[in-house]
């Protein structure tokens, strides 16, 4: 154990960051650009390359930094609209490997070094949640993303949890499937870690206000991570989103497992 803490764990982390960051990010960002004149042609196309492409980093960002996923039930077809429980960056990932979705994500990621300019190409959506004004812009580009065949992620609690339990979802994130009309499918997350590795609360969880580089640096130094992700057998419906956001909490409380 002390070999690996002095040796194998810092080799461990720094090559992983490499290949995800120097590699893997920049060769999928190079067929991102090669392929941008779809776009100009059909962006409903281009949307569904978009799809393939960060479901395929996803796919490689899981492989190298060692995080096994488990999947109870079945995606939902495009178009959807989903909710989920929101515990860590590692959320994104696991939801795009397996449904290829866009999110409605803080504002702040824009500006990310590298992934904030992946993620514009990609479609994300960026919200100011200081600003109610905000709601309605992000509210058209939801409905437009929609339109165009994309399934929609969205994480109704608005904040990383410490992973006690899954806290109240907030309603306003419900009311554009609500405005379209849709039913809302939902998705349950929660991580473990190795036996002689520190819990997933302490090396997953992102509710600590620290760096997100930081945090990611020593999730890699360890060996990996199992994530657990459940889909629900049917999406639920409602013209009420106070009604619809604590029936889809309830829901996704269901088979909800608190962090270590």
């Amino acid at each position: 154990m002390h070999f690996d803490r002095i040796f194998i764990a810092p080799l461990r982390k720094y090559l992983r960051f490499f290949l995800i960051f120097f590699v893997l990010t920049p060769l999928i960002f190079v067929v991102r650009m090669l392929v941008w004149p779809t776009a100009w042609v059909s962006e409903r196309a281009d949307r569904r390359l978009r799809r393939e492409l960060i479901r395929l980093w996803a796919y490689g960002f899981a492989a190298i930094a060692g995080i096994r996923i488990r999947v109870h039930g079945t995606p939902p077809p495009h178009p959807f609209y989903l909710v989920a429980n929101h515990l860590s960056y590692l959320d994104m990932l696991l939801l795009c490997r397996e449904t290829g979705c866009i999110f409605v994500a803080r504002g702040d990621v824009e500006h990310w070094p590298v992934l904030g300019s992946m993620a514009k190409s990609l479609y994300i959506i960026f919200i100011d949640r200081a600003s109610k004004r905000d709601t309605m812009r992000v509210n058209t580009l939801i409905k437009h993303a929609l339109e165009m065949g994309d399934g929609l992620g969205v994480f109704a609690e608005s904040r990383i949890s410490r992973g006690l339990a899954v806290e109240p979802f907030k309603s306003s994130l419900i009311q554009p499937a609500v405005d379209n009309q849709m039913p809302v499918y939902y998705a349950t997350l929660s991580y473990e870690t190795a036996p002689g590795c520190p819990p997933a609360s302490e090396i997953v969880g992102w509710w600590r206000p620290e760096p997100f580089f930081f945090h990611m640096l020593r999730l890699f130094s360890y060996p990996g991570c199992t994530a657990t992700l459940h889909f629900g057998a049917e999406p639920i419906g409602g013209d009420d989103r106070k009604v619809l956001a604590q029936q889809l909490h309830d829901a996704v409380e269901e088979t909800f497992t608190p962090l270590q």
